[in-house]
């Protein structure tokens, strides 16, 4: 089954806009005596006699003032009117000018040669001896057994050097993090 639009009543819609229109000019003026004796938040007009017209056609008399009094009105009427400037806040905030221009500039790295080249060997055998011994089970079937042996013997050899240059102790205050 296909869900189906529910068909709208025009004349309810019509009804609800007319009301809702007509509760919207009703909004109170500012009191034009200026003694303010109005609580805020409580409204300083007098009270709606009964029900609102349809339109305004229907009230018999148009309202006397012009459109931007009336936007006015309903502006100063807000709650949140504020007649003195807000406080400052965290978006006022401006930090003091930096004596750099903001870029980042990176040390210079070293030199691409200047590794130690005892390390350098074992990484080349512990990554090295895998891919060599994936290439002669593709390529050359018929290698002999001492090539093989050699080439694990190899890998063992890098990866147990590699291990043993790791640092042994732990400072209590690093967390492992390096950035």
């Amino acid at each position: 089954m296909s869900d189906r639009e529910p068909d709208r009543n025009d004349s309810t819609d019509e009804a609800t806009w007319l009301d809702l229109v007509a509760r919207l000019q009703e909004t109170p003026d500012a009191d034009p005596r200026g003694d303010g004796d109005g609580a805020p938040g409580r409204e300083t007009g007098k009270p709606a006699a009964g029900p609102a017209p349809a339109s305004p056609e229907d009230s018999g008399a148009a309202d006397p003032r012009t459109p931007a009094e009336r936007t006015r009105a309903i502006f100063e009427n807000q709650p949140l009117h504020r007649t003195q400037p807000p406080e400052p806040g965290p978006r006022d905030y401006s930090p003091a000018d930096d004596e750099s221009d903001g870029r980042f500039i990176p040390e210079e790295p070293p030199p691409l040669g200047s590794g130690e080249p005892l390390v350098i060997l074992a990484w080349l055998g512990a990554a090295g001896g895998p891919l060599m011994l994936l290439l002669f089970a593709m390529f050359w079937r018929s290698a002999p057994l001492p090539v093989v042996l050699g080439i694990v013997t190899i890998f063992i050899a890098s990866s147990g050097y590699l291990l043993f240059r790791l640092p042994q102790n732990r400072d209590e205050d690093d967390d492992g993090a390096a950035v």
